[in-house]
């Protein structure tokens, strides 16, 4: 794999390749996955990664087995996965060496995302489940200063504001479908910002983010009927009046 930064999630300590998405967003990795702490890892042969000082995790148990529920789409299955078991060796190329650790899934994940061994041991507090995209709705007006420098200068752009996460199908899909659909019909402009440490509580995933759109030459009613175009789905058979209610998606201004 190519050591570039669109194939690797941003906000980790240690290189997540975009391929591990189903994992990272439902927190469960499996026998068998083998993540490295530097992107070059992914690509070097292994005569010359063995001489660096890179290090690898290699995924002991669980065995693979077939998800119930589809990544993006229900957050108890990351949650349910957080506290779960995981074994795996820890290894250091260049010393040749290795040691299993059986911890939780959670405390994997947040290795992976801050980089700090202390956190396999189970004398250091569980780490709190983090914050996922469905938590973001709520916050928008406040994530609105996220960009405050770069979109509020224009007064006469329409905007709108999306929880996104990286890592998530569905949460994903319906941010690309959205970027496709404004692109193609305003002049619009895109930006991600991460959701970070904003609200009270744990901090969100590093994969979620809140992503703007600013569409200039537009009115809201122009704006709103685009996005229907993608955002609703109405009910197979249902007849009546289409309820199509953009403020259950994200935020326009």
């Amino acid at each position: 794999m190519a050591s570039s930064k669109t194939n690797f999630f941003p906000n980790f300590t240690w290189a997540i390749p975009k391929a591990f998405a189903d994992p990272i967003s439902t927190c469960r990795f499996e026998q068998g996955d083998t993540l490295y702490n530097q992107k070059e890892a992914y690509k070097l042969p292994w005569s010359k990664a063995r001489k660096s000082s890179i290090q690898a995790i290699q995924i002991l148990s669980p065995s693979k087995g077939v998800m119930s529920k589809t990544p993006g789409q229900d957050d108890s299955a990351f949650a349910d996965n957080w506290n779960s078991e995981v074994i795996f060796e820890l290894q250091n190329l260049k010393k040749n060496n290795s040691e299993t650790i059986t911890t939780t899934q959670g405390r994997l994940y947040t290795l992976l995302w801050h980089g700090d061994l202390k956190i396999l041991d189970d004398a250091e507090d569980a780490p709190p489940i983090p914050q996922q995209a469905s938590s973001l709705k709520n916050l928008l007006e406040d994530a609105v200063e996220l960009f405050s420098t770069e979109l509020l200068p224009d007064p006469e752009a329409i905007r709108f504001f999306l929880p996104c996460d990286l890592a998530a199908g569905l949460y994903h899909d319906k941010y690309l479908n959205v970027k496709n659909k404004l692109e193609s019909t305003f002049d619009t402009t895109i930006e991600l910002k991460p959701a970070g440490d904003l609200g009270a509580g744990a901090p969100f995933l590093p994969t979620v983010h809140v992503a703007a759109f600013t569409m200039r030459g537009a009115t809201a009613e122009q704006v709103e009927n685009s996005l229907k175009d993608v955002l609703y789905k109405p009910m197979p058979g249902r007849k009546g009046v289409a309820r199509f209610r953009l403020k259950t998606h994200g935020l326009l201004l």
